[in-house]
């Protein structure tokens, strides 16, 4: 069996640490209009318990998924990223928000990060 868990909080790369994302506690990013420097960090591993997880694909979806960017080295950011391998230690990701200068406020749009990955041995 595989999983893979999303951490925030201030996870540190190549630990087991963080705070664990679930349906209470969500990835959650507050933006204003134009391209935002405030970089939000997060973490994803598999528990314990499990066995790795090989290419991990992570890609934005919703209304708006094109106002956000997310990159695993803060330098190249895009819609998207593919990582080879997450095991047990934390592998971080970047995302921040990049919201057109005419966006409505008005709207509170709901967009989500999706995983995809194959499980490893």
């Amino acid at each position: 069996m595989n999983a893979l868990s999303i951490y925030g909080g201030a996870p540190t790369a190549g630990e087991q640490d963080g705070d664990l994302i679930t349906n209470n506690r969500k990835i959650a990013l507050v933006g204003a209009r134009g391209l935002n420097t405030s970089v939000k960090v997060y973490a994803m591993r598999t528990p314990g318990f499990t066995r790795p997880a090989c290419i991990v694909r992570a890609t934005f979806g919703g209304l708006n998924k094109e106002w956000f960017e997310v990159s695993l080295d803060r330098r190249n950011w895009g819609s998207g990223f593919i990582c080879p391998y997450v095991a047990g230690s934390n592998v971080l990701f970047f995302i921040r928000a990049n919201i057109p200068e005419d966006a409505d406020y008005g709207d509170n749009i709901n967009n989500y990060l999706a995983f995809e990955y194959k499980g490893g041995v």
